[in-house]
């Protein structure tokens, strides 16, 4: 029987990487507004891409994980702008949201 490390690697990386995205949604959110959701969405889709080429099962993953996450982070940072229009999040009184 062998032991695999795979599963732990990956639910670490997919509970760090919508942690991070939580909060650096937040934050881009309230210090550019809408501005970071496109290349957030590109980002995520070119780590998707890679995730494709890479011959190893692991980092593949890895990178499929990490992708699919900024790609939703793109989609979050949009959803964040209507939370604050509604008063659910903070406003950064230097940037008004109409």
């Amino acid at each position: 029987m062998t032991i695999e490390c795979a599963g732990p690697v990956l639910a670490a990386v997919t509970v760090a990487t919508i942690g991070l995205g939580h909060v650096m949604v937040r934050k881009a959110n309230y210090l550019f507004g809408t501005t970071p959701a496109i290349p957030l969405f590109f980002l995520g889709a070119g780590i998707l891409t890679a995730s494709v080429f890479v011959s190893s099962d692991l980092p593949s993953a890895i990178l499929g994980i990490v992708g699919v996450t900024t790609v939703w982070d793109g989609v979050e940072v949009i959803r964040q702008e209507n939370r604050v229009r509604r008063g659910h999040a903070p406003q950064n009184p230097k940037r008004p949201v109409l």
